[in-house]
């Protein structure tokens, strides 16, 4: 099934289009799903709540540190994904765009967002925004990436 053919039954579909946040292109964690939304965006069918980070230039969300490690405009990288063919092309785009980083500056900052773990601040908005989780699973002890595949089915939570 392509991410069209999913696009078109519902937001719970969508959101299983949606590449982790876990995955990589090029050593980039998070670029394939940035992929995903800007191209759903387009089309339409990106969920109104992942609208309002979507490239979000500035601030502490996943789209805004990889905007940051990598020194692209949100604007640029846009229209480089709508215009790109394929993920390979996007990636071409990005490593002949962004700042250069070798495979272990990119895994190390891979791991920092994989660590990260929420202020006890954030954790009470987590606790606030996810409730059914939070009746589930310790939301101050998950990373940002936990939270989103357990929100999007990805992690069972029993």
């Amino acid at each position: 099934m392509q991410l069209d053919d999913l696009c078109s039954k519902g937001d719970e579909a969508v959101t299983s289009a949606l590449r982790s946040p876990r995955e990589r292109l090029g050593g980039y964690l998070l670029l394939p799903r940035l992929i995903d939304k800007v191209r759903l965006h387009a089309q339409g069918t990106l969920p109104p709540e992942y609208v309002g980070n979507l490239l979000k230039p500035t601030g502490s969300t996943l789209d805004s540190r990889f905007l940051a490690f990598t020194g692209l405009d949100a604007e640029k990288l846009r229209e480089a994904i709508l215009t790109a063919k394929n993920d390979d092309a996007v990636l071409a785009w990005v490593e002949r765009h962004a700042i250069s980083h070798n495979p272990s500056e990119k895994e190390a900052w891979a791991e920092e967002i994989a660590t990260y773990r929420p202020t006890p601040e954030m954790a009470e908005y987590r606790k606030k925004i996810y409730p059914e989780l939070a009746g589930k699973v310790d939301l101050a002890s998950i990373s940002v990436l936990d939270m989103i595949d357990l929100d999007e089915g990805r992690i069972p939570t029993r």
